[in-house]
């Protein structure tokens, strides 16, 4: 049987690059390709947008509360010959389940590609949960996002108005037309520093290394 894979990385890691040459592999053979995107993801609308301006239009925009086992979406990804699924974690935990029994009850291999954790540095979703849960192979890509001190970046910071925060809804699509809105990669260090300082865990840190000195 196939299997369900997740790729994930933080922000800027290649995810978008890793599709784009994914796609091209198998259709350059004639092998069918379903494309799957969150309608949650309103960046691009009906399309996945990649960083060189490349678009491809997703074969599948899958609704909220929708159900892939129903016969619209299974005429569209029954003869695929990959699943390919952007910004996986803008997908619910039901939705994610249905992808891991879709390749292995129908056997198309399936790759996820998105965020392991929000900007708030937990997990991102009960959808990425259940991918840590269920899927075959999770790996990191290996173009993992770089921090702007050049150590490897691990968190997606956001910055509103040109400020780093950790305060707001976990979804806040960046659609390039506001400017209130950027998403940082950084590494542990710099998000401690930058973005979690002031948490009470980071008070209360501070406040027992200097009681102990």
């Amino acid at each position: 049987m196939a299997n369900l894979i997740f790729k994930y990385s933080a922000m800027n890691g290649g995810k978008t690059l890793n599709i784009m040459q994914t796609i091209y592999s198998y259709e350059k053979n004639n092998f069918k390709v379903v494309l799957v995107k969150s309608e949650k993801d309103t960046k691009g609308f009906d399309n996945v947008i990649f960083r060189n301006d490349n678009k491809r239009k997703a074969d599948i925009v899958l609704k909220e509360n929708a159900s892939l086992l129903t016969e619209e979406y299974y005429k569209i990804y029954y003869t695929a010959k990959i699943i390919l699924v952007d910004e996986v974690e803008l997908l619910n935990k039901k939705q994610v389940k249905e992808l891991w029994m879709i390749a292995h009850l129908i056997n198309i291999p399936i790759i996820c590609y998105g965020l392991r954790s929000n900007f708030h540095g937990e997990i991102f979703s009960d959808g990425i949960a259940q991918l840590f849960a269920s899927a075959d192979f999770v790996e990191e890509i290996g173009s993992s996002s770089v921090c702007a001190c050049g150590k490897k970046a691990i968190f997606n910071a956001r910055k509103e108005s040109g400020r780093f925060t950790d305060v707001g809804p976990t979804i806040v699509i960046d659609d390039g037309t506001k400017n209130e809105y950027e998403y940082v990669p950084l590494c542990s260090d710099c998000y401690l520093k930058y973005v979690k300082i002031k948490s009470e865990e980071a008070k209360d840190l501070t406040e027992l290394v200097d009681k102990v000195k």
